[in-house]
């Protein structure tokens, strides 16, 4: 349906246009439910909408591909893209500052294009669930991913080494005051 741009600064541009879009239709939404129009004009702007945010989140991804081979000092861009003498000592914060995104966005960015497999699975479970897609949902399912990652390493590493019983006496003191839970004690 779409082909997203190739240049940095096109891509920037096209990310910020489909935000702007997304808004007006996620407006004219409110507005229909407030008006309580036709069902098939609402399904119809939902629609619109998901498709907007699908295609601003891929744009988002590869903002992220783009600043992630960006040189961070002076130097030439590490991308397969060709670009022109200006970009070749652009370094990544100069580019950032031309396109006015964050250091933050770039970096949720980066994240965003560091896992396209959680990306599509964002857009596919939107779908499902007639949602829209956003990066916030994005970024949550990247950051769930890596808790089970982490929570499966450490368990991997437990059943690798087993805990062993301690052997012997100890000299252990158990203290268990009284709590003050409004009622006396």
């Amino acid at each position: 349906d779409y082909e997203l741009p190739v240049k940095f600064e096109d891509v920037a541009s096209f990310a910020v246009i489909a935000q702007e879009k997304l808004k007006s239709v996620r407006a004219e939404i409110s507005a229909i439910k407030r008006l309580g129009l036709a069902q098939e004009v609402l399904q119809q702007k939902v629609q619109e909408a998901q498709q907007l945010a699908e295609v601003k989140t891929r744009a988002e991804v590869r903002l992220g591909e783009l600043t992630s081979a960006m040189p961070k000092a002076q130097g030439t861009r590490k991308d397969l893209t060709s670009p022109s003498r200006a970009e070749k000592s652009d370094t990544k914060s100069k580019a950032l500052k031309r396109v006015k995104i964050s250091s933050q966005k770039a970096s949720q960015y980066e994240l965003m294009a560091a896992h396209p497999e959680i990306v599509e699975q964002a857009i596919a479970e939107a779908r499902e669930n007639d949602d829209i897609v956003s990066r916030s949902l994005v970024l949550n399912m990247i950051k769930n991913e890596k808790r089970k990652a982490d929570l499966q390493q450490q368990i991997e590493k437990l059943e690798q080494k087993p805990l062993v019983q301690p052997d012997g006496l100890f000299n252990v003191i158990v203290i268990d005051p009284p709590w003050a839970y409004g009622t006396g004690y």
